[in-house]
């Protein structure tokens, strides 16, 4: 099982947790934000920087319904949904992030809540940003908050960035996959014995075959291998960009 962790902090140089998203692969959601009005909410708000401040975070609070805790509500309940999840799955979860310090406060939060000992056992850190920061993830995580206006959600609320995370997973994977059969195919062992003949090695094939090109009207590659023809039509690209003629 898989969750994607998000969390919205006073300053970089000197974070506190401010609000924590997280988001299932199947789209099952959790969010907490910290009261601002409270005794605990009113330093951290004072210490918060001027992008926080300023620039739109603070602007979107209040968005989610039942969200608004405590410091120690906001562990509370992260654990206890960690929990409840991992019992339902029967498995632990990796919890992905793109920004380690993201899970170090969500520990902070659930170790002063007293439920870290029972959730520490259930979780699993994943580093999830190279795979996440890819030309075809960011390209879906944009895709992704486009479609979060809807709900009135933006990039920098701690939800909206964590179901775009979730978002840039799924198209990875997605391409990771779709490229693994491309490649274990006939044609593509073809097209590599062409690429090679022509001064191009695997591991510059591989990193061709992701990316739109121009010749097939912005399509990968890899989408055309198997197409009836589409061997052929690759090749003679390989061989104009062997010659100059496409870059």
């Amino acid at each position: 099982m898989i969750a994607f962790l998000d969390a919205e902090m006073t300053s970089l140089l000197e974070p506190q947790l401010l609000s924590l998203a997280l988001v299932t692969l199947d789209g099952r959601e959790h969010y907490v934000e910290l009261d601002l009005s409270s005794e605990a909410g009113k330093p951290r708000r004072q210490a918060s920087s001027d992008f926080v401040e300023y620039d739109g975070v603070l602007d979107m609070w209040g968005l989610v319904p039942d969200s608004t805790s405590t410091p120690w509500e906001m562990g509370r309940r992260t654990g206890e949904w960690l929990l409840r999840h991992a019992r339902e799955s029967g498995t632990r979860i990796e919890v992905a992030f793109d920004y380690s310090t993201d899970y170090e406060l969500m520990e902070y939060a659930v170790r002063d809540s007293g439920l870290w000992d029972q959730v520490r056992e259930v979780v699993t850190p994943i580093d999830a940003g190279a795979l996440t920061g890819s030309p075809e993830g960011e390209i879906a995580a944009e895709e992704c908050f486009r479609e979060l206006h809807r709900r009135g959600l933006a990039r920098h609320h701690a939800l909206a960035d964590a179901i775009a995370l979730r978002a840039a997973y799924i198209a990875v994977k997605a391409l990771t996959m779709q490229m693994a059969h491309a490649t274990h195919s006939d044609a593509f062992r073809q097209l590599a014995k062409h690429a090679l003949q022509l001064g191009f090695d695997e591991a510059w094939l591989r990193t061709w075959m992701r990316k739109p090109a121009f010749a097939l009207g912005g399509r990968p590659p890899m989408d055309v291998l198997n197409e009836p023809g589409g061997l052929e039509v690759l090749q003679d690209i390989i061989g104009r960009i062997a010659y100059g003629v496409y870059t």
